[in-house]
């Protein structure tokens, strides 16, 4: 099956954009990259060492290097892209991936979101122990509960997803449907620009 054009997928943190990335690529038969990825291959660092030690710019400008780079690959082949959580914030970075591309926005609702966030975060019952086992998003507000952590969460869900509704061609509402019916719903929802 080939693509017309390369596939960007946007979408909160755990929403199962890498998951679906592979699983895209496999169908596509087309090569898969996560920016976190890219961006740790182009600097040796993790996002998130780059964001807690040099700061939020200096991750924006990692960001936007690593879009640069896979616009760069795109321009020969079809790719298909798992974007970060915060690609919403970055528009010098989206820039790199508007050419020849659709964007599709793999929703997750709130509640589903921040479960998946505290099952990964460590705790003692209701105190949370490490900071770095939750997002750096959230990190830099120092949540001591999961209380805390909810409360959080909320008000940057709300506006993330706002972002992410815009900037998307295509929203792909996930609910409670397994991870293969979730990729039927983004080759069908595209066919009509792909083929």
């Amino acid at each position: 099956m080939n693509l017309l054009k390369s596939i960007i997928l946007t979408g909160i943190k755990h929403s199962g954009k890498s998951t679906q990335g592979k699983a895209l690529s496999s169908y596509y038969n087309c090569p898969f990259y996560d920016t976190d990825s890219v961006i740790q291959e182009l600097t040796g660092k993790s996002p998130r060492e780059i964001y807690n030690d040099e700061g939020k710019d200096s991750f924006l400008s990692a960001e936007k290097l690593a879009c640069q780079y896979l616009k760069s690959i795109s321009e020969n082949k079809k790719i298909i892209v798992a974007t970060g959580g915060g690609i919403c914030d970055n528009n010098e970075a989206i820039r790199f991936l508007t050419t020849n591309t659709v964007f599709i926005y793999l929703f997750v609702d709130e509640k589903t979101a921040i479960e998946r966030i505290i099952r990964e975060a460590q705790t003692d019952g209701e105190k949370i122990t490490n900071q770095d086992s939750i997002p750096s998003y959230l990190a830099k507000k120092n949540p001591q509960t999961i209380s805390d952590l909810r409360n959080f969460f909320h008000n940057f869900y709300v506006e993330r997803t706002k972002k992410y509704s815009i900037l998307a061609d295509i929203t792909i509402n996930q609910g409670d449907s397994s991870i293969e019916e979730n990729t039927k719903k983004i080759i069908s929802a595209i066919k009509p620009i792909q083929h």
